[in-house]
This record gives C-alpha cells, sequence and structure tokens, in this order.
C-alpha cells in the first residue's frame, strides 16, 4: 500500500502526517468490561484457545464496537506466546496459541484502558490417564489430563461427567479421515466453568482428531467447554468435510462453549434437538448444518468459514412437524459463501448482525421466513430469496437496516419456473445498496407487485411495488464509515415507522432500522471542541491527538471534541484548523470552545466520555 506524506508548519511547530486510507472506526459505546476466557492451565506445545469479549455492564456484547485488537502480554519464566493479538469483532474473537514457559505464568490481554489478565498453572508435571475402547455402563467421572488413545464409547445408559478444568488429549492424524472418535451413545455432561473449562483437543498440534458421534436417547451438554483441533472424521451432510459434533436422533445443549480451529464442519445434525446459547464457531470449513432438527442458536457468534468446501456459517435444512429454528441475538461474520442458508426450512432470525460474507448474508430457499430487528451489511447480496421448482415463499422483514450490499434484497427465479410466488412484505426497514458493479437497492425476476414495501428508507424505490409512506433520503446515521448504524439526531428514520407498529421501548412512534434511537443515546456529553485529548487544555497535543485518530490508530472517546471546525466531519482539515488558530491567528473552533458545553450541530457525531467536563 502507497503513502504519502504531508508536512504541515505553524509557528515553526512541522508536523508530519502519512496519508492512508480512511480508517474504519468503532463508536465508542459506555465503557465496557474485557474479559479473557482461557483455561487456568497449560501444557507447553499444547495450543490454548484464547477467547476475548468486550461486556455491557448488563452482561450483553458490545456488539458497537466493530473491529478491534486486542494485545496479548504473557510474563513469567521463559514465557513465549505465538501470537500477541486478538481480532475482536462485534465485541468478541479468539486465537489459538502455543505458550512456553516454566512455572507459573501470567496472561494479560488488553485493549483501549481495559485489561484482563489470568494465571496460568503448569500441567507438566500432571499425570496422564490413557482411555480407549468402551466406558462403563455407569458413572465415570473425568478430571485432570485424559488421554485418548483411539476410538472411545460412552454405552448407552452410561454417565461420563467431565469436572471442571479438565483437559482432554485426543490422538488424531495430518489427513483423511481416520482421526480418533468418541462415540456417545449414553450421558455426556462437560461441565466446565468460566474460570476453568473443560478442553477437548489434539494430543499432536498437527494432528486433528475425529468428531464426536452422539446417537441415542440420552440428553448431552457442554458447558464452559472447549472443542479445537477436530475434524478429520468421516465425510457427510452438504459439505465433503467431516463434522467435529455429529448428533442423530439426539439432544445436545451448548452453553458459554466454543468449536474453533476446526478441520471440517462444526457439526451435522438430523432428527434431533439442538441447542446453543452463547458459544462462539471460529475458523472451519463450515457452520452447523441441520436437518430435520429443532434449532436454537441464541446470543452467539460465527466467525471465519473459509477454505475450498461450501463455507456457509449456518445450513438449515427443513425441520420435522412441530420443530422451532430460531436464530436470536447472533453474529455471523466473515466467510466465503453465505452467512446463513436455509433450504426448505421455517427460520425466525431476530436481533443479528450478519457481515462480510463473500455471497449472499442471508439466503432464503422457499418457505416461511421472519427476519427481525437484524442488521445485514458487507456481503455481496444482503439478503436473497430463490424458488424451487414450483414453490414460493413468503418473507417478512422488519426492523432491518441492509445496507452496504452490492444488491440489498433479491428475489431470483432460480428454476426458470412462472408460476412461483416469492412474496416480500418489508416494513419499518433501511435498505440502501452499498458500491461495487451494478449495485442496487432491490432486484426481482418477479412482478415487483409481489413486494409490499411501507414506511421504510430506501436508497431507491421500487416502481410497481405496492405500499406506502417510504423515504429515499439519506438515513443519517450515527458514523456510517465506522460502521456505527445507531440513527443520529435529526435522522429522517427517527418516529417514520407504520404508527400501528410496537411503540419503541422510549414509548415513541416506531423508527425505522434495525435499533431503535431512545432519547437517551441523545443525552449530551458536554465537552469542549478542538479538545481532543480531554486533558483539559487545548494546545498543539490536541492536534497530535486528532492525526494520530486519523492515521495511527488511535482512539477517541469523543469524537465530536476532535472536529475542530465543526463541520461534521473529523479529518486532517480538524487538525490543520487548530494548529492555525493555535500558532497563526486562525479563527477559533466553534462553540462550544471556551467551556463545557452540549454540540449545537446535529451532526452525528458521538461523544461518550470527556474527561475535563463534569
Amino acid at each position: 500500500m502507497r503513502s504519502t506524506t504531508n508536512r504541515i508548519v505553524f509557528g515553526g511547530v512541522m508536523l508530519a502526517a502519512a496519508i492512508l486510507p480512511w480508517p474504519s472506526r468503532a463508536f465508542c459505546g459506555e465503557q465496557p468490561q474485557l474479559q479473557l476466557l482461557a483455561r487456568d492451565s497449560y501444557l507447553p506445545g499444547i495450543p490454548l484457545l484464547l477467547r476475548i469479549e468486550l461486556r455491557n455492564p448488563d452482561g450483553s456484547l458490545h456488539r458497537e464496537r466493530w473491529d478491534a485488537t486486542a494485545r496479548l502480554r504473557l510474563e513469567g519464566q521463559d514465557a513465549v506466546i505465538s501470537v500477541d493479538e486478538v481480532l475482536l469483532r462485534n465485541g468478541i474473537g479468539s486465537v489459538l496459541a502455543t505458550v512456553e514457559g516454566t512455572g507459573e505464568l501470567r496472561l494479560t490481554a488488553t485493549l483501549d484502558d481495559l485489561e484482563h489478565s489470568r494465571t496460568l498453572a503448569d500441567l507438566s508435571g500432571e499425570p496422564r490417564q490413557e482411555v480407549s475402547g468402551d466406558l462403563p455402563e455407569d458413572l465415570t467421572e473425568w478430571s485432570g489430563v485424559i488421554h485418548v488413545t483411539d476410538n472411545l464409547t460412552l454405552p448407552a445408559g452410561g454417565i461420563l461427567r467431565i469436572l471442571p478444568g479438565t483437559l482432554v488429549l485426543i490422538d488424531g492424524v495430518d489427513e483423511g479421515t481416520d482421526g480418533t472418535d468418541f462415540n456417545v451413545r449414553g450421558k455426556l455432561e462437560s461441565l466446565g466453568t468460566r474460570q476453568r473449562p473443560v478442553t477437548f483437543t489434539a494430543n499432536n498440534p498437527e494432528e486433528a482428531w475425529g468428531e464426536m458421534d452422539h446417537d441415542g436417547e440420552e440428553e448431552s451438554i457442554y458447558r464452559y467447554t472447549i472443542l479445537t483441533r477436530a475434524g478429520n472424521a468421516p465425510e457427510g451432510g452438504h459439505t465433503d468435510s467431516g463434522a467435529t459434533i455429529n448428533a442423530d436422533d439426539t439432544q445436545i445443549t451448548f452453553e458459554h462453549s466454543s468449536i474453533t480451529d476446526i478441520n471440517g464442519k462444526i457439526m451435522d445434525a438430523e432428527d434431533c434437538e439442538i441447542a446453543m446459547r452463547d458459544c462462539l464457531l471460529q475458523r472451519s470449513v463450515m457452520g452447523p448444518e441441520i436437518e430435520g432438527t429443532a434449532f436454537l442458536f441464541e446470543n452467539s457468534a460465527i466467525f471465519d468459514m473459509r477454505g475450498d468446501d461450501d463455507n456457509d456459517g449456518i445450513y438449515l435444512h427443513d425441520q420435522n412437524a412441530g420443530q422451532e429454528i430460531r436464530l436470536s441475538g447472533c453474529i455471523v461474520g466473515g466467510g466465503d459463501d453465505d452467512a446463513i442458508d436455509t433450504l426448505g426450512s421455517d427460520v425466525t432470525i431476530e436481533d443479528c448482525i450478519v457481515r462480510d460474507f463473500a455471497d449472499k448474508g442471508i439466503s432464503l430457499y422457499h418457505e416461511d421466513i421472519t427476519i427481525r430487528r437484524c442488521l445485514v451489511v458487507g456481503n455481496d447480496i444482503g439478503i436473497s430469496c430463490k424458488t424451487h421448482d414450483d414453490e414460493g415463499a413468503s418473507i417478512i422483514i422488519d426492523h432491518v437496516t441492509v445496507i452496504g450490499n452490492r444488491i440489498g434484497i433479491e428475489s431470483r427465479n432460480r428454476d426458470d419456473e412462472d408460476d412461483a410466488e416469492i412474496n416480500f412484505t418489508i416494513t419499518n426497514s433501511i435498505i440502501r445498496p452499498g458500491d461495487g458493479e451494478d449495485p442496487s437497492t432491490i432486484r426481482t425476476d418477479y412482478e415487483p407487485d409481489f413486494f409490499t414495501i411501507r414506511y421504510c428508507n430506501l436508497g431507491q424505490e421500487l416502481a410497481g411495488a405496492r405500499g406506502e409512506n417510504n423515504q429515499v433520503e439519506g438515513p443519517l446515521f450515527a458514523d456510517e464509515g465506522g460502521h456505527d448504524f445507531r440513527l443520529a439526531p435529526g435522522s429522517p428514520c427517527i418516529d417514520a415507522g407504520d404508527p400501528d407498529s410496537e411503540p419503541d421501548p422510549d414509548g415513541t412512534r416506531a423508527d425505522l432500522g434495525y435499533r431503535p434511537y431512545t432519547r437517551v443515546e441523545a443525552l449530551e456529553t458536554l465537552f469542549v471542541r478542538g479538545e481532543a485529548n480531554g486533558d483539559g487544555t487545548t494546545d498543539i497535543t490536541d492536534a497530535v491527538k486528532v492525526l494520530s485518530y486519523l492515521f495511527a490508530s488511535g482512539e477517541l472517546t469523543c469524537i465530536a471534541s476532535a472536529d475542530s471546525n465543526d463541520d461534521g466531519s473529523v479529518d486532517i482539515t480538524d487538525g490543520i484548523y487548530l494548529l492555525s488558530w493555535l500558532f497563526s491567528g486562525g479563527n477559533a473552533p466553534p462553540p462550544p470552545a471556551a467551556e463545557c458545553g452540549g454540540d449545537p450541530t446535529a451532526d452525528g457525531l458521538g461523544c461518550t466520555r470527556f474527561a475535563a467536563c463534569p
């Protein structure tokens, strides 16, 4: 990447700033807590999964922080860690890292001024219990270090209880489908805790193990459990890669668990009941693939589905009668195919962020789909529905923001069927196209009157569609360039929803988009314009702070204070404006400059914390 250097001289002071592409900015909301979730022990040479989260005071993920990099530091005798940073997207991320050292080590994660540390005990002297074959048909308890040397079976009627902190090392193979399998026919209880998770991983980091094969009537649970370096298992399902969890005619609950760094797909489930709550699925070929299965995916995240196979985040076949499929509070980001792919299933998707997939954000294939309170951004196509033979679909989209995709919404006649109907009902939503070749808000192969669009903000209206009370002016987001798609004060989308819709939480008429604007967000944070670093004095260090923010990934807790010229954006002209005032007799920054005050300009720039003002 080529950069140039601008040299700015004011009053004998010269600043050099590299002019780089505009950086992606993250909105700094209420001060969250940084949390490092990892084992409290290590074995040299055995990678640790380090899961890092930003949590709001109420315990929810700080999803408004779009992208952030946390730093890792390992301290102790002979301490070495293989990686030193973790990418967080929408408040969560992970990395698989090798830790080397002697004795007790201290691992610290930092982000901005936040920090969280864990003490890691050395397990080098811990004895290993070797297991294979058939477990007893009664209660078995595991603790410490378990070494699975060959295929293992928990028989029907048996109970395996794995206690907090247990490390399960499983033999594997460097390629093929002959990795060691764990056949679960009884009841598996993997009972880790937040401080001491259970871990299933490869005994040799270069040789992935096989799968957890659940088949039977017993209900199993994985709580605070890490499964990693698996997937060398028999092929099956939609993808050609073996699954880490293979489930047939059973019930499994996953809570606060992570499945990462997998050679195949995360899960293959048929005729099951599966629930995943507060889980992280990352760095695999494909996410869960389910068929004839009740599936709950709640407050969980999927990232980085990559490779030469079918790299969907979630693949949902049709379910059996009476079964529900619900995705709620999820984040699905980064993959080479579709984020959420349905095939004949009735699905409810609500309060989800779907981002950065190479093909479709949400791919629909007939049946009835409800998408509510979701943000769909940065995919090639935001939401796409296609026909299957002569079967149509009914799609309800309500309070959804679809932005930054090349095509916002697509209705496609895949099988050249003239009799199929794909009916979209879209309300209270914001749909804007992105860049790229031939961008469009809505594209359809069918009659436009199959679309009913009411009380929406559109990049362009669909001629011939049914509907009313739509708007085309810009929605005015808080910080679109920084991926903060909340509504800014003065947005035309505020109080513009269907008057018959449920009111927003603040009691006002429904707003447009995935997240309602609340008057709490409009409460003014007092600041001083031009005083970018918040130390109580406006001087050259504030200009340096602005340039650091723009060109060196510096952070600002009050972006509005850095807008020295009050033109509604923060760029290099703000540094120049401030230096001109300080050293060349230029105009003073507009109010509030002399003293603390609120922003008189409705420009959408945020100010969440300004230390120098009460």
